[in-house]
């Protein structure tokens, strides 16, 4: 028999992929009981109820979209020069913008979206954002102590004007063909440093 928690992570994984497939309308708990080959009432050990396993799933999903595994702002707290500092961030901002990472972007969308109706799930989604910015701020605050960003700027402000914007791509790449991609990330890339320097 599975481990608990491994179960619980199964469990969360088949709920994704209902949500991926059909959206929130998707997910029958019989579905996943029956793909993972376990009664229906063990669903209920792990979550209280098919909303609440509805809302940790959109939370996972979405932490999964923000997992790097590319180059990450806590490179840029160890950078030795500005130079380095600036090539850090102009390599997390491009790898953000990979085509790859298209449907990280468009799942971020989608659960901001569900937690607009759902304070739960808002405040769990809140508390998934200040823990990632977190390392971004510690990089803008890094680049800051060296006097290679501006010093009165806010760096968890910053975190989150730069977040938005890379998630905000996603309303260009729904309109098919009117964006030049190439023009978004030169205007992306000199925005975030014109903003630091």
């Amino acid at each position: 028999m599975l481990g608990e928690q491994s179960t619980k992570s199964q469990i969360l994984e088949a709920t994704i992929a209902l949500l991926k497939s059909g959206g929130e309308s998707a997910v029958k708990v019989g579905l996943i009981a029956e793909e993972l080959g376990i009664a229906a009432p063990s669903l209920y050990h792990h979550f209280a109820n098919r909303a609440e396993l509805i809302r940790a799933a959109y939370v996972e999903w979405y932490w999964q979209c923000l997992r790097i595994d590319g180059a990450t702002p806590e490179l840029a707290a160890v950078a030795e020069t500005q130079e380095q500092y600036e090539a850090t961030l102009r390599a997390s901002i491009m790898w953000s913008y990979q085509a790859s990472r298209h449907e990280a972007r468009s799942v971020r969308m989608a659960v901001l979206g569900a937690a607009q109706n759902d304070p739960l799930l808002a405040s769990e989604i809140n508390s998934v954002n200040r823990n990632f910015l977190n390392g971004v701020a510690q990089s803008i605050t890094y680049g800051q102590k060296k006097g290679w960003v501006r010093s009165d700027i806010d760096p968890m402000a910053l975190a989150y004007w730069a977040h938005g914007q890379i998630i905000g791509r996603v309303v260009a790449e729904m309109d098919e063909g009117v964006v030049d991609f190439a023009e978004w990330d030169k205007i992306s890339i000199d925005a975030m440093l014109g903003v630091i320097r």
